[in-house]
């Protein structure tokens, strides 16, 4: 089976980060598990409706011939993910279907929870409109239904690592780039929300080890929630590279500033 990992990193300070603290790593777990690496650093759709949303949703595209047409599978990975030299194939005994991890179970489903009911309570006094999206977080049907979508679903599918294969899963991720509007940027998770719906309204979800997709920022919230105070800076740097060591590949998504400075510390 021929299989090659896939990233975007359009402009010149997402490509530089990419290749300063993550060629390295993904380098050598594609040579050890036989897999070519492609980084797209150009827009693969350049007309104006695209420049007008985010990047995020090109991967949505990226089963197209011209880039996966030569390949049984495609390994998307968001270009803030760090590959832990342990970590297994990815790919191996995933049948048919998408792989991805379930993000309404991590790090725990109670934990989740807990952290997000915390988030409703402190924001229902200052910003009732925050309280609420915080509580559709609370149940995957709600998360789906907040960006006007069907109120269904039991997962919460987290698109920044993915397991496809071109032949049978193009035609989804392409109706989801062309039939869906951006509603909310960021904060509604870009292209997400649909995404996710429609892997599950179709029943193709399979669901990954969630240390292939290791949420770097819910694993912090979890700690200072034990602590009960925030991670001093010389605590925070220990801590992601104790989960680092853990985790088979560490996401970095949601650190906006925090970034490089995490980047700095694990690869240094």
């Amino acid at each position: 089976m021929k299989a090659a990992i896939v990233t975007l990193a359009i402009g010149d300070a997402y490509l530089n980060r990419w290749r300063a603290h993550c060629e390295s790593g993904w380098s050598r777990y594609a040579e050890r598990h036989g897999l070519e690496l492609i980084v797209i650093d150009k827009p693969l759709d350049q007309t104006f409706c695209a420049a007008a949303r985010s990047p995020a949703w090109q991967k949505c595209p990226v089963l197209r011939p011209d880039i996966a047409g030569s390949f049984d599978r495609i390994i998307w990975i968001d270009s803030d993910v760090l590959i832990n030299d342990r970590a297994p194939s990815i790919a191996e005994g995933v049948p048919r279907k998408i792989g991805a991890t379930d993000e309404h179970v991590f790090p725990l489903q109670q934990v989740r929870r807990d952290m997000f009911m915390l988030l409703k309570q402190q924001a229902e006094a200052v910003d009732p409109g925050l309280a609420k999206r915080w509580a559709s977080y609370l149940d995957p049907a709600d998360w789906h239904a907040a960006w006007g979508l069907p109120r269904s679903g039991r997962s919460i599918v987290q698109t920044g690592v993915l397991v496809l294969a071109p032949k049978h899963h193009r035609e989804l991720l392409e109706h989801v780039y062309y039939s869906y509007e951006d509603h909310g940027g960021e904060p509604m998770n870009y292209e997400m929300r649909p995404l996710s719906f429609e892997i599950q309204k179709q029943d193709l979800l399979h669901v990954l080890d969630s240390r292939f997709n290791a949420l770097l920022i819910f694993l912090i919230m979890q700690k200072q929630m034990q602590l009960r105070r925030a991670l001093t800076p010389d605590e925070c740097v220990a801590f992601v590279r104790l989960v680092f060591d853990q985790a088979y590949f560490l996401h970095l998504a949601g650190l906006k500033d925090s970034v490089n400075e995490f980047l700095t510390h694990l690869t240094k």
